[in-house]
């Protein structure tokens, strides 16, 4: 089967010669250079036998896009630049942050430009995704990067605001998505990093998260076909509300190492509520990484990864996974035992 078959047949609940195999790594070096960041996508798509693509588009795309100040890092082991100046500094920002025209923005015509090369050169042999973050979530990356903490105050404090910033954000995303669409994608990574009862109440999740996810969810519904939710962190997941989503698999993190491991969500979990497919299986912070750097001793690992999430998952409906973006501090060649486990250990039987 090709790579497109397969994630193809899974969708359809069909059946196919083996699991499936994907990875995603930041680029920091490459990633706002089209003509780069193409070549290294496709190498590291080729060179590790990925079944699809998730375009790694650097994180603050949204806020660069709307005038972030940013102090790009030069160390290829840290993906995140130094945002000096926010978009949005007030409940005001919130307010006024306009609708943004992908055609005439310079990041977005970036973006859009990297999803077209490299869906031109696979030629649909490969499943191509655009990496999306849900309204709140980018939210949070123009109010103050990866940390909740201000966006909770807000919400707190100013929903009318928030909501205006909200559907302003809704409305670029499905702006952009046009054109992701029009470029052929086949299907986005819808990222949340509110996915967790920790940091949201159910009431709050329900006015603030829900209702903007599934519209842009339903605009691009039987316009894409492979749809991937990423739930974002590992503790406390409310992974039954997502069950809903018009999206045809589910990522998170299942095995990451953590104090109390019983806040986890398992793949056999997840299993119970959906026959969607399940995209994970690799804690990428640890499985990854040995104090011997010995090949043979990772692999080791990963392959008791693939047997317990194929254990768990109880079918072939499954693509072999890190729960987030590899780990940059490694070699890549050493994501290539992730394809070696697969095609002596995933094939269909």
């Amino acid at each position: 089967m090709t790579h497109t078959e397969r994630i193809r047949a899974m969708v359809d609940r069909k059946p196919v010669d083996r699991v499936g195999i994907s990875g995603w790594v930041h680029m920091p070096m490459v990633d706002r250079n089209v003509k780069d960041f193409t070549k290294a996508t496709i190498d590291f798509t080729d060179n590790m036998g990925w079944d699809f693509i998730k375009l790694m588009s650097n994180g603050h795309y949204f806020a660069e896009a709307y005038g972030a100040k940013i102090r790009w890092r030069n160390d290829p082991k840290e993906w995140s630049g130094e945002i000096i100046k926010y978009p949005i500094q007030s409940a005001e920002d919130a307010a006024l942050l306009p609708v943004l025209n992908p055609k005439e923005n310079p990041v977005f015509q970036r973006e859009i430009q990297l999803a077209k090369n490299v869906i031109q050169y696979y030629q649909g042999e490969i499943p191509v995704l655009a990496t999306i973050f849900t309204p709140l979530t980018w939210f949070q990356e123009m109010l103050n990067s990866c940390n909740p903490g201000p966006v909770l105050q807000m919400l707190a404090d100013h929903k009318g605001e928030v909501h205006k910033a909200l559907d302003a954000l809704l409305q670029t995303n499905l702006l952009l998505l046009d054109e992701m669409m029009d470029a052929g994608i086949d299907g986005i990574f819808l990222s949340t990093q509110f996915g967790t009862a920790d940091l949201l109440s159910k009431e709050l999740r329900d006015e603030f998260c829900r209702p903007y996810d599934l519209a842009l969810l339903n605009h691009i519904k039987d316009r894409t076909w492979f749809n991937m939710m990423h739930v974002h962190y590992c503790e406390n997941l409310v992974m039954e509300e997502f069950m809903d989503y018009p999206v045809q698999a589910y990522n998170w993190e299942n095995c990451t190492a953590c104090q109390d491991m019983s806040r986890l969500t398992s793949i056999r979990q997840v299993r119970s509520m959906t026959d969607r497919v399940i995209i994970g299986g690799i804690d990428q912070h640890n499985d990854f990484h040995n104090k011997d750097n010995d090949r043979e001793a990772i692999k080791e690992t990963l392959k008791r990864r693939l047997y317990t999430a194929m254990e768990e998952c109880g079918d072939y409906n499954f693509i072999f996974a890190p729960g987030c973006a590899l780990p940059m501090d490694v070699d890549r060649y050493v994501f290539t035992l992730m394809q070696e486990v697969v095609m002596e250990e995933g094939l269909a039987k």
